[in-house]
């Protein structure tokens, strides 16, 4: 016999999703704004770490790179390519981002468990919500890359258009991975230590250090640069790396997989999360 509830039958439809996500945008904001004020009610300097944080680090990665470095950094680039500095820093802070979405999304039901136990609403908005708070960083880092670009002599067009449609990308992509290991943190809390892992790992595996040519160009068996480029962030990485700094729409090749794996990642973890919501409060 079905013990669930009609309520609990409704929670599990797939379709509902959508229109459950629009009623609940208002929780959304609201959970976005509380992990905002909580980071950052006991500091002196209150929402200006926000500009502090990715501008020391700026400096940090300029002085390194720029002096400390240098011939490591010229090595790895081209001449006609950015200064390394502005390299680095335009593939860590869409890294940052991604990371901190997945490891903070990933812990978030089992951190929200007194919420999630007694109050029904739709669950979905707690690891979305950890995918959206990162966004004030990243925005206050993109506009600082802007700015250390056009310092060191770079230039800016119409390009930058292309940007949101990479990022959006990058964000299906990660709403759909930190959605599926939410889900599974609640029924297994080894998968919290593995992200973290992979994401260390994916951290090397990414061109953040240095561009994707460097790889293809160190004689890779064919089946390893084929499981290299399997990483999404991989193509992502470097298309924003084209759209910017070469100013030009990037390679189709660069973003088909990546948007292939976006798409997969959001219907597959969308799933598998509504399909367990209705009974996560019992494993909290």
């Amino acid at each position: 016999m079905n013990t669930l509830s009609y309520d609990s039958r409704e929670e599990r439809r797939f379709i509902r999703l959508a229109p459950d996500l629009v009623r609940a945008r208002q929780l959304l904001f609201d959970l976005v704004w509380k992990d905002l004020r909580v980071r950052y009610r006991y500091a002196a300097l209150g929402f200006l770490w926000t500009i502090i944080e990715p501008l020391a680090f700026t400096l940090i990665l300029t002085f390194v790179f720029a002096f400390v470095l240098a011939d490591r950094a010229a090595a790895v680039r081209s001449d006609a390519g950015p200064p390394y500095a502005v390299m680095l820093l335009c593939g860590l802070i869409f890294w940052q981002h991604f990371t901190v979405s997945l490891s903070t999304a990933t812990t978030s039901l089992v951190v929200n468990k007194n919420l999630l136990k007694k109050v029904r609403f739709t669950r979905e908005v707690i690891p979305i919500a950890a995918c959206c708070m990162p966004l004030v960083q990243l925005g206050v880092g993109f506009v600082l890359l802007l700015v250390a670009h056009l310092l060191l002599g770079g230039g800016i067009g119409m390009s930058l258009v292309y940007l949101p449609m990479l990022f959006c990308i990058q964000f299906a992509l990660t709403v759909g991975l930190a959605l599926f290991l939410a889900c599974g943190h609640v029924h297994f809390r080894d998968v919290g230590n593995l992200v973290n892992v992979l994401l260390l790992f994916g951290f090397y595996a990414t061109p953040i250090f240095y561009p994707l040519e460097l790889v293809s160009d160190t004689g890779l068996p064919a089946w390893l640069y084929t499981a290299y480029r399997a990483n999404p962030m991989a193509g992502l990485v470097t298309a924003y790396r084209q759209a910017l700094f070469e100013q030009r729409f990037p390679d189709i090749i660069l973003i088909a997989w990546p948007l292939c794996c976006a798409v997969a990642a959001l219907l597959f973890g969308a799933w598998v999360f509504r399909r367990y919501a209705a009974t996560m409060a019992d494993y909290l």
